[in-house]
């Protein structure tokens, strides 16, 4: 595809989006649609409607104050002037293209070419209703963790230690075309610094000798302190990457457990625990009840607002409202109170969270507290986004004896 057709692609995603959509959908649909785009195409449409998304706000805030309307080809106008890109090459008028500059277009670009770029005011990219809670929350690190937030995330991956180890998978990548390089945070990790499209394309992914994980939240999980032979319950699994590396930290050796409402993402669970070689055992509602006082360790890694992973999931972020963080909140409670009576007297209950907002974090662990006086603290730890990974928080609660 041409720029031009990118662009246009682009244009057509974001208006979707801007109509209420869910972005995943679309571009599923889209892809599906238009089956002459080649991966790197995909690739590509996907980079550039991220990228405005990470700084819609900036965007819309500008579009207003030049009383424009706020759509697909206004973003893509304001992202293409923002990053320097040739104008006459993207707003062709061709077929498949978006149709040239209008007048008002031409004379924006001008100006902010003369201004070298003066007119994007710095905006902070969240929700509105959520910068005050930001301050509180980040104090001192807001301004850096505002600007972080508008750039894309990085990308790792967590060699799987029962199947290889970093050297070798090193090689691998190598061989294939993708740059890495081992990481000095994690026990496992490698940071991907080029190529990381094909990551699991190649046949090592497929083989189980990797996954891609956060390196923050793989250091989440190496703070955890877990023994080898104990029974272990990952009770908000979704797909499965914290058990998975949790199991590849004791080697294998333990009884590994999942539960998660969505039944979807715990058969993709299945299927990298089978290539990574690893044994995990659903439980539901039925069966939950079999194992009451049972767990040596409990994982709840609760649904929040994601605040730490918005660079991943920028959609996310303007989707949030007052009455679904309200239900986070209330959630989040919930789950804590479901698997506190499975956890066995001295046993573990770890409360994980990608949020950088203390009101899902510090305050749900100290309201639980209150509520439970069998249980205390023994460790708290926030880890701060930053450009090799994203924003995590994690309390180690003990039940006493």
């Amino acid at each position: 595809m041409r720029q031009d057709s990118r662009a246009n692609a682009a244009i057509f995603i974001l208006d979707e989006f801007l109509a209420g959509q869910n972005l995943n959908a679309i571009l599923s649909r889209w892809a599906k649609n238009n089956r002459y785009a080649g991966s790197s195409d995909r690739e590509s449409i996907r980079n550039i409607v991220f990228d405005i998304l990470r700084v819609k706000k900036t965007f819309t805030f500008i579009l207003k104050k030049e009383k424009q309307l706020i759509n697909g080809r206004a973003l893509v106008f304001l992202y293409s002037v923002f990053y320097s890109l040739p104008l006459d090459d993207i707003f062709t008028g061709q077929k498949y293209a978006p149709e040239t500059l209008n007048i008002h277009e031409r004379t924006f670009s001008e100006t902010a070419k003369g201004n070298n770029d003066r007119d994007f005011e710095v905006v902070d990219n969240v929700p509105d209703f959520l910068i005050d809670e930001f301050k509180r929350s980040l104090s001192s690190e807001f301004n850096n963790v505002m600007r972080l937030l508008e750039k894309r995330a990085p990308v790792s991956i967590r060699v799987n230690a029962l199947k290889s180890d970093s050297l070798s998978v090193l090689g691998m990548l190598n061989l294939e075309g993708i740059e890495g390089k081992i990481s000095k945070k994690v026990k496992y990790g490698i940071e991907i610094v080029g190529n990381p499209r094909r990551l699991t394309q190649i046949q090592a992914f497929k083989d189980g000798y990797f996954e891609v994980q956060d390196l923050h939240s793989q250091k989440t999980i190496e703070g955890l302190p877990i023994k080898e032979d104990t029974k272990i319950l990952d009770y908000c699994a979704g797909a499965g990457g914290k058990i998975l590396s949790i199991a590849c930290l004791l080697n294998g050796n333990g009884r590994f457990f999942v539960n998660d409402l969505d039944k979807k993402k715990l058969i993709e669970a299945d299927l990298r625990a089978k290539r990574a070689g690893i044994k995990l055992k659903r439980l539901n509602i039925k069966n939950m009840r079999k194992h009451r006082s049972s767990f040596d360790y409990i994982l709840a890694d609760v649904p929040c607002s994601g605040s730490g992973t918005w660079r991943r999931n920028p959609q996310q972020k303007w989707r949030i409202t007052p009455g679904s963080l309200k239900e986070n909140l209330n959630r989040q409670t919930l789950i804590l109170n479901e698997v506190k009576d499975l956890i066995k007297k001295n046993g573990f209950l770890f409360y994980i969270t990608c949020s950088l907002l203390k009101i899902e974090n510090e305050e749900i662990v100290d309201n639980f507290l209150i509520q439970n006086k069998n249980f205390c603290l023994c460790n708290k730890e926030n880890i701060t986004i930053d450009a090799l990974g994203d924003g995590f928080f994690c309390a180690v609660l003990q039940k006493k004896n």
